[in-house]
């Protein structure tokens, strides 16, 4: 039995995922107190950003496997998936580069800009989820 899962992409790739979705609630809490939340939502999505590429990356490394555990059927719904992980990860780059101006800049603008970002790249990782369950299981 090994500590490390091969593959490892479907291990790790919930951790993004959860701080990505705490992420943009603090975001969308940050437009009533911001001081808090613009700074909570800053770590939050940094810290998810960086697993999101880690993400990423393993889960190109896994779709060999993929393929070979769940046959040709994966095909259908690979490409979509990770269109929208791909998406995903570039919406909270964005993000984080957004939040982390405007806690220095305090524009109430930018912070409402920054909240529907937030719901766009939550929408896409909610996407990204979905087309990884179809591919793993609209066979069975």
């Amino acid at each position: 039995m090994y500590i490390i899962p091969e593959p490892l992409h479907p291990a790790i790739v919930h951790v993004p995922v959860a701080l990505w979705v705490v992420g943009t609630l603090f975001v969308l809490l940050s437009l009533w107190r911001p001081w808090f939340y613009d700074r909570a939502a800053l770590w939050v999505v940094t810290i998810g950003t960086i697993g999101g590429i880690i993400s990423y990356q393993s889960g190109e490394a896994a779709v060999g496997t993929a393929i070979q555990i769940y046959g040709d059927s994966v095909g259908e719904f690979l490409g979509l998936h990770q269109q929208f992980a791909l998406y995903s990860l570039i919406t909270y780059i964005i993000l984080n580069i957004g939040i982390a101006f405007n806690i220095i800049k305090d524009s109430t603008y930018i912070r409402w800009g920054l909240a529907l970002l937030a719901v766009l790249g939550a929408v896409f990782v909610f996407l990204t989820g979905h087309y990884a369950g179809r591919m793993m299981y609209d066979g069975i």
